[in-house]
């Protein structure tokens, strides 16, 4: 046999591949925007007879494989190299036809919605994706002989402007909601209220208590229909007659899984559904009835050749999936050497069983900002040899997700308010550790993520630990030895400019605009932090920030402060006139412009330095509610 006789034989083999590939008939085609949204398949229907169609098409490839391989035994000398390389060429387009077949036919979650999230790209196939995530792994291996992968295989991969506390239903009954990023924009907790009752986490159940009446009454314990007893309650919703409950589950995968039921009775709770994805579970975000969830996932590829990996049966074995269907390939966004990444998808908290759209961004996981109509996904970034943050931007509306642009800043973001959307920009504060010094930017983004205005080198030798935009001001907070407040002016994204600054000893962790001319700041008085500071800064003059009043809480015997990292455990109601905190014990403080910070109730807790109490009131009750107890007082008329 001669060598063009040889190639000529693969090429033949090559073309029969891709004729016996091609669908045929109605299965040829399918809509480029949704792949198949609400799937159902039915018996002897086109479905039935694309998947006889693939098996047939799996033989007869690997028949022509085998022949394939006849062919190159055939072959002495210097060629066999070369063949083996075509062998493997071949192969590949065997596996990636399969893979685009099966697309079309049997991947279910995900509305293709762009080619791009800036420089991620979505994926051309499922072999693309195995490519990556195998590459990733491979230079893991190298690097740490396998022991962050097999770390990642065994536990996961884990993670980590706020309105008004108030609700009022329809008896007209005023109770607190949970300190939230965005106006509107809902997130879970570990302890929720509907005026009615108080839902609080609690040893892998909820625990319902009748407030009805002023002082707690009749607890219920309510245990969720989970899968296997290990599984974790992590966060819940509660609103409109519904409750749902975030769940981690780990059996020989990591999955997020939401529980939604019917609390018309609240003592009897009716399951009615569940969403579940793969992934640790990040975040989430619930906007009317529309729930997105954000949970970190890898690919693990290493057990598998590609061709195996590809084959319809095995995608689920590695692709990440949505409500027990693979996400279809071209709703993953690559754009680095990685075998982890963010899974975001969506759902009708009436109907979680349905999702309404899946992406999963192959970005090393990170942390999510959402505005009111978009989410940015953020992460630090070092393979420039400088820490620098990616956001990438993708816009929603009622559940339906659309890829925008990705850019990058120099720095990170030290505080979770130090990115915020407004008038249609994203404004960001970084720090960034590039020099001998950290230094601190502020930069505006347009809708398509390019800086239309920065305001660079400000406050070198500090790093911001709070910040807060309102209108048309941000206020930031950075810190070494003493307390700097700066104020820029936003009002023209494409010139924002510094205004004023003050130094007063200490540093806030967390700021809340109080009213129109007043900030609220909550932080430590010193450096060894043994004293929780209370701030109150005027700014009725942006240009020259005053300090009016302080309040000093010895905190010596408090190490863990949950206050510090997780903006939900404080309670900052102007209209009700309220701040609390946990430290040790629960501070509840009132505020006014004469006397200052005055304290009004400390409530010791049984569990000391635990994160997970939180302050809440109903009408002139106020209770402080977390693992597992409840604690009651009266507020003043």
């Amino acid at each position: 046999m001669t060598k063009k006789e040889l190639f000529d034989g693969l090429n033949y083999i090559d073309d029969q591949i891709i004729e016996e590939a091609q669908p045929t008939g109605e299965s040829a085609g399918y809509s480029d925007e949704i792949y198949v949204k609400n799937h159902e398949t039915h018996h002897g229907g086109k479905e039935d007879k694309n998947r006889k169609k693939h098996k047939k098409f799996a033989r007869a490839a690997k028949a022509l494989a085998t022949v394939a391989a006849v062919l190159v035994v055939a072959v002495l000398g210097t060629e066999v190299v070369r063949l083996n390389n075509r062998i493997d060429e071949l192969e590949t387009k065997t596996a990636n036809v399969i893979s685009q077949n099966n697309a079309q036919n049997n991947v279910y979650a995900g509305i293709k919605s762009g080619a791009k999230l800036g420089d991620y790209e979505a994926a051309s196939d499922y072999g693309k994706l195995y490519d990556v995530a195998k590459k990733a792994e491979a230079s893991i291996r190298n690097t740490a002989s396998g022991d962050l992968l097999e770390s990642a295989d065994a536990t996961g991969i884990t993670s980590d402007a706020s309105s008004t506390n108030k609700q009022e239903s329809a008896v007209g009954t005023e109770y607190s909601t949970t300190n939230v990023m965005t106006e509107g924009v809902d997130e879970s907790d570990v302890v929720k209220t509907d005026g009615k009752y108080i839902y609080m986490v609690e040893d892998g159940q909820i625990s319902i208590t009748d407030i009805s009446n002023g002082k707690p009454g009749e607890e219920t314990l309510f245990r969720p229909d989970f899968e296997v007893p290990s599984d974790t309650v992590e966060e819940l919703y509660i609103s409109d007659g519904k409750m749902l409950i975030i769940s981690n589950h780990a059996s020989d995968k990591d999955e997020t899984i939401c529980y939604s039921y019917d609390i018309a009775d609240p003592t009897k709770p009716v399951l009615i559904g569940k969403a579940r994805q793969d992934g640790f579970y990040n975040t989430s975000r619930k906007i009317g009835n529309t729930v997105y969830v954000f949970s970190d996932t890898y690919i693990k590829t290493s057990d598998m050749n590609k061709n195996v990996a590809l084959q319809e049966d095995n995608l689920e074995k590695w692709v990440p999936q949505v409500n027990g269907k693979v996400i279809s390939y071209d709703c993953f966004y690559i754009g680095e050497d990685t075998y982890s990444g963010t899974v975001v998808s969506s759902f009708d908290v009436n109907k979680p069983d349905k999702t309404i759209d899946a992406k999963c961004i192959m970005n090393n996981s990170g942390e999510v900002y959402v505005s009111s109509n978009a989410m940015y996904l953020y992460h630090s970034d070092w393979s420039a040899s400088r820490e620098i943050t990616k956001i990438s931007k993708i816009s929603f509306e009622d559940g339906v997700m659309k890829t925008g642009e990705t850019t990058s800043v120099n720095g990170y973001f030290n505080d979770k308010f130090a990115i915020n959307e407004q008038g249609g920009y994203l404004y960001v504060l970084p720090t960034s550790n590039t020099g001998s010094q950290p230094v601190n930017s502020l930069h505006v983004l347009d809708k398509d993520m390019n800086e239309v205005g920065v305001i660079n080198e400000i406050a070198r030798g500090e790093s911001i630990y709070a910040a807060r935009f309102v209108g048309k001001y941000v206020y930031f907070i950075t810190y070494r030895q003493t307390d700097p407040l700066f104020v820029a002016d936003i009002s023209n994204p494409t010139a924002p400019k510094l205004l004023g600054e003050l130094e007063v000893s200490g540093f806030s962790e967390y700021l809340h605009m109080w009213d129109d001319t007043h900030v609220l700041g909550i932080g430590y008085g010193d450096s060894q932090q043994s004293k929780i500071k209370l701030t109150m800064f005027d700014v009725s003059d942006p240009t020259k920030p005053v300090e009016v009043n302080q309040k000093l809480i010895d905190s010596s015997e408090s190490w863990s402060n949950e206050f510090v990292y997780n903006y939900k455990a404080i309670l900052a109601d102007p209209e009700k006139n309220l701040i609390g905190f946990t430290a040790n014990d629960y501070y509840l403080f009132l505020y006014d412009s004469e006397n200052g910070f005055s304290l009004l109730e400390q409530q010791a807790l049984t569990y000391k330095n635990t994160e997970g109490y939180r302050g809440i009131y109903k009408d002139n009750d106020f209770y402080v509610a977390g693992n597992g107890e409840i604690k009651h007082f009266k507020l003043a008329e």
